[in-house]
């Protein structure tokens, strides 16, 4: 039998394993610390202790997993195995990994799957192939979207918002942007809401700096890591015109130091020797831009993380031999494929296309009309309808009555915009407008932008001359289109164009029919849903509107997909008609009004084929889901079921 050995000198950590969670643990209870301190100060001792209790929901699903486990598994010392399991940073990453408005629910199932799937069905601590926590962060995004409180919300955050705008701005606007959040610096120290561990990038950079002196974890792979997403993010930044700040954002915004620090050091499931572990932070590195530039999630650190995982093993093999003697083989090696990584970050980089649009006039004074200036024309890309009807509650817009000459009136109008996202001092800049209304057709005349609240080179497009045009003649019965790239703007215009109607005393059709609705579509229909069914969460609520013989008409609202919270902490309910016949306790018809779900999506259950199969049901009878639109369904579903119900009673 022959035996190979590696000549010395050999790597020797002195450190035990325990040693090292421990000062993992330290640091990550440091953070923690840090997020209870800002949340109590920033949002109220409400918030602070809501990530206390996050953290101890986490903790104790955890511990509670390991031993049922472990007393599953006839496990001769359990306190002894649950203590060599770590359970417990698992479940403080987990947490610091997730929003603020996590459900307690959610945090608990998703650590037990956490831990469970991620890391004791594979044997245990050291036998685990993915990040447990990378693992139950996923479950948390992919399968608990309704799991956020709606009573704990801090605005979108700088990854959703970039996300929301593609992740590209021109140079010249990218200051602008930015200052929704105290700008970089106040970034670096954690002064804006985000995930709750990932803010404060001087004391993540400090654990790491703890860690590595320690000798806890290798430098190599958060080195490698982050500095990847800087010169890349650098790269593509300087094809689109913009400088060394959106590397800058790029790195702050997001989990890229936490995930770095405490997620891409993790010796189980990275590779085991150096060469691999820069090879597998670069890769990571260049996954996670080019997730945050084409994928649908905001941000792509976990994910990037979990890809690289599955190719931690191919990468051990690939580098697999004399670290000393094949050293130059293996850093041709670590070139190639850095090389192969980054191109295709920068590639996919290329494509990405900056939000060009016309500047405002904000702040211009109004005319000697009363009318302000509106400001200067530009192309614009009209999206998604949106109902002069939709709920702007989150809007909060308010109307003053400026002045009247013959039929029309003026009114002086205000309205949240993207200032939904509170900037770094807990402050907006409300959007104003002049809308004036046409009182005998109830019908608006003209809309003048005065003040311009939002975010320069990307809101502005919803307030230029071709986009204000679209709210001539409009009434409540009628639709404007979405700005692509400006639908936080486009909703504070409408919203403050729908107060200024409704001052003067506009109303929609009174005929018992509602808005349009939206145009047949082929409709896929899957399981069926009982009448009967229990629609508590949806909070469905009906009043009624009108009676013609037997018929009784009921304007309803009810969460839809809106279970997952707005920006602003808030939801859309979705809003519909329904006519019951009393003589027979079922439905006649179901027309919808307001739409607050997901548009391509959830508005698939509101089309004349899906909303047609409610038409003669009762609470005995059943419809079907819509496939792919299952919350839509349900809410409109609880509508009917709640009108069907106060016919009853009526």
């Amino acid at each position: 039998m022959k035996l190979t050995f590696n000549p010395s000198p050999n790597y020797r950590n002195e450190k035990s394993t325990t040693g090292i969670m421990k000062d993992l643990g330290l640091c990550l209870c440091a953070v923690l610390l840090y997020a209870v301190i800002y949340y109590c100060a920033a949002f109220g001792a409400q918030y602070g202790l809501r990530v206390i209790l996050l953290a101890c929901d986490a903790v104790v699903a955890a511990l509670a997993t390991d031993a049922v486990f472990y007393k599953f598994a006839k496990s001769k010392d359990i306190m002894k195995d649950m203590k060599s399991s770590y359970s417990i940073i698992t479940a403080l990453i987990l947490v610091l990994i997730s929003r603020i408005d996590t459900s307690y629910f959610a945090m608990a199932v998703c650590t037990v799957l956490a831990v469970y799937f991620g890391k004791l069905v594979f044997g245990g601590f050291g036998q685990n192939i993915f990040n447990p926590a990378a693992f139950g962060a996923a479950l948390i995004m992919g399968n608990f979207a309704a799991g956020y409180n709606v009573d704990f919300a801090t605005g979108a955050t700088p990854t959703q918002a970039a996300s929301s705008i593609g992740w590209m701005i021109p140079g010249g606007n990218f200051a602008s942007f930015i200052s929704q959040y105290g700008g970089l610096g106040k970034m670096f120290l954690g002064q804006y809401p985000s995930t709750i561990g990932s803010t404060c990038a001087l004391l993540i950079l400090c654990c790491g700096a703890f860690l590595i002196w320690q000798r806890d974890i290798d430098w190599q792979t958060p080195v490698f890591y982050i500095c990847t997403v800087f010169v890349e993010a650098l790269c593509i930044g300087l094809m689109h015109g913009a400088g060394i700040e959106y590397a800058l954002f790029n790195v702050l915004a997001g989990g890229i130091l936490f995930g770095g620090v405490f997620m891409a050091t993790d010796p189980v499931t990275t590779p085991v020797t150096i060469p691999g572990r820069i090879l597998w932070a670069i890769g990571a590195a260049s996954l996670t831009l080019i997730i945050r530039l084409k994928a649908n999630f905001a941000d792509g650190v976990l994910f990037a993380i979990l890809l690289m995982n599955m190719l931690t093993p191919a990468i051990d093999k690939l580098f697999d031999g004399n670290q000393i003697k094949d050293a130059a083989k293996f850093r041709k090696t670590v070139l190639i494929g850095s090389a192969c990584f980054a191109a295709l970050a920068l590639l996919v980089g290329t494509s990405v296309k900056p939000k060009e649009t016309a500047p405002a006039s904000s702040g211009s004074a109004p005319a000697a009309s009363g009318e302000a200036a509106a400001p200067a024309g530009g192309d614009v890309n009209f999206g998604e309808a949106l109902p002069m009807t939709y709920n702007f509650n989150a809007n909060k817009a308010s109307c003053v009555l400026d002045g009247e000459e013959n039929d029309t009136v003026r009114y002086a109008c205000k309205a949240k915009g993207f200032g939904l996202v509170t900037n770094a001092d807990g402050e907006y800049e409300m959007n104003e407008a002049m809308v004036v209304v046409d009182k005998a057709t109830g019908k608006v005349t003209s809309v003048n932008m005065i003040t311009f609240g939002d975010t320069e080179g990307v809101g502005d497009a919803a307030t230029s001359d071709a986009a204000l045009a679209q709210f001539e003649g409009k009434g409540l019965d009628d639709e404007v289109n979405l700005v692509t790239g400006a639908t936080f703007t486009t909703r504070s215009v409408a919203s403050m164009v729908q107060a200024a109607l409704k001052e003067a005393g506009a109303e929609p059709g009174t005929s018992g029919e509602t808005a349009a609705k939206p145009a047949a579509a082929d409709v896929n229909f899957g399981d069926a849903l009982p009448m009967s069914y229990n629609f508590n969460a949806n909070k469905a609520s009906c009043v009624l509107d009108g009676e013609e013989n037997n018929t009784v008409r009921y304007a309803c609202e009810a969460k839809g997909f809106g279970l997952v919270t707005n920006a602003d902490g808030e939801y859309e309910m979705n809003q519909a008609m329904v006519v019951v016949d009393k003589a027979t306790g079922k439905v006649t018809s179901v027309s919808m009004i307001t739409f607050g779900d997901t548009a391509g999506v959830g508005d698939m259950a509101t089309s004349d084929g899906a909303l047609a199969q409610f038409e003669g049901k009762g609470l005995d009878d059943e419809v079907n889901f819509v496939t792919g639109a299952t919350f839509t369904t349900r809410s409109v579903a609880s509508m009917a079921q709640a009108a069907l119900k106060a016919a009853q009673e009526d």
